[in-house]
């Protein structure tokens, strides 16, 4: 069976599979912009396949723009994130960011985002929070920020009641701690700063061994 063109697979559709054979969001968040680019063309060159640039980043819609721009057939995802509100998630949308990913549960940026056909990756942390982030339409939910508040036993307590709403796990954990996590429950993570080296070589590592762990690795083990 001759596989469909990307191209011809909606957006939703393209981010779900980038998710899905590379469930890690790889964020990027600084205050400069040339190591915010810095750091998101390392993380590519790693094997992520999922980049969100965050708001915080000076330049960050330009920056979406670029990357987006030069990436030709390269299977990658570039999202937006600390998208807050309504006017940044039009931001975004306009910069062409194919997910968007928020810190709160946010009608207004969930409608932009369901309007542009984006996938959408909601931040909510109780369980009140999670329910009405998926009934707003999440395609996924950021449950953030674990670690304050228990990291693996807080996602794995949630998701007693909760077992068939998709989850994130973000917050602050190193790539390490993937495996605990995953056996909580998540389905994807979000990791930014732990996966930085003090070289791009070091950085390069830890991103492959953060996306080995990802899709079900054991630290030291190669992926799958």
């Amino acid at each position: 069976m001759t596989p469909t063109p990307l191209a011809e697979i909606d957006l939703k559709t393209q981010v779900s599979r980038a998710l899905t054979e590379a469930p890690l969001v790889t964020v990027v968040r600084t205050r400069d912009t040339a190591e915010a680019e810095r750091q998101a063309r390392l993380f590519i060159s790693g094997g992520a396949r999922m980049i969100e640039i965050t708001f915080t980043v000076p330049g960050a819609v330009e920056l979406v723009r670029r990357l987006l721009a030069e990436r030709g057939e390269a299977p990658h995802r570039i999202g937006m994130g600390t998208v807050t509100g309504s006017e940044r998630a039009r931001r975004a949308v306009e910069a062409g960011a194919e997910f968007l990913v928020t810190p709160n549960v946010t009608a207004e940026a969930a409608a932009v985002a369901r309007e542009a056909g984006a996938y959408l990756i909601v931040g909510a942390l109780t369980p009140t929070e999670i329910v009405a982030g998926r009934d707003l339409g999440a395609d996924l939910i950021k449950v953030f920020p674990l670690p304050p508040v228990g990291g693996t036993a807080y996602l794995a307590a949630v998701r007693g009641p909760l077992g068939d709403v998709p989850m994130l796990a973000a917050g602050g954990f190193g790539p390490e701690e993937i495996p605990a996590y995953r056996e909580a429950g998540a389905i994807a993570f979000g990791i930014g700063a732990p996966l930085l080296g003090t070289n791009d070589a070091e950085t390069l590592r830890r991103v492959a061994g953060a996306l080995a762990m990802a899709r079900g690795a054991r630290p030291g083990e190669p992926s799958r």
